[in-house]
């Protein structure tokens, strides 16, 4: 799915390519979200974006740097949705919830024991990891097998 960059001069695509597409329930339950993950075409750097919300909240559609992610993730103990609100400077506020449940749904990010209403990183994860290990887990579900009806005795 390429995403469409407007500039003055034309249209150009965008530089990054999602690469997997999730719906997780958001932080407080009242909405589903869909996020990507995406790989810029030239870096080959891993970003994630929230792509839709069922409620009527607003968010940054924005892609996110797994660089700039993980800058915050790794090693904490304490996130909660405002950890987040730096990857969009200026942008809605609920992002920064949004990013921490497709974060946690992925498993980069899981509820601190003593505190769930805190979050922290899995030790050793990266958003690449957590990601790939989705998709490989997702490749490796089998479809299911459609059923046949049996062959009347004639």
């Amino acid at each position: 799915m390429n995403e469409i960059e407007t500039t003055e001069d034309a249209p150009r695509p965008a530089p990054i390519d999602s690469i997997y597409s999730g719906e997780c329930l958001s932080v407080s339950g009242r909405s589903t979200l869909a996020y990507a993950v995406g790989k810029h075409r030239t870096e080959n750097t891993l970003h994630l974006r929230i792509a839709d919300n069922s409620g009527k909240g607003m968010w940054c559609k924005d892609w996110a740097s797994a660089q700039a992610i993980e800058a915050i993730v790794v090693g904490a103990r304490e996130l909660t949705a405002k950890s987040f609100h730096g990857l969009h400077p200026g942008k809605s506020i609920n992002t920064g919830g949004f990013v921490l449940a497709a974060l946690r749904d992925l498993g980069l990010i899981r509820p601190n024991g003593a505190n769930t209403r805190l979050h922290e990183h899995v030790p050793l994860t990266t958003l690449e990891q957590a990601a790939m290990q989705r998709m490989e887990a997702e490749k490796g579900t089998p479809a299911p097998k459609a059923r046949r009806k049996a062959k009347e005795a004639a």
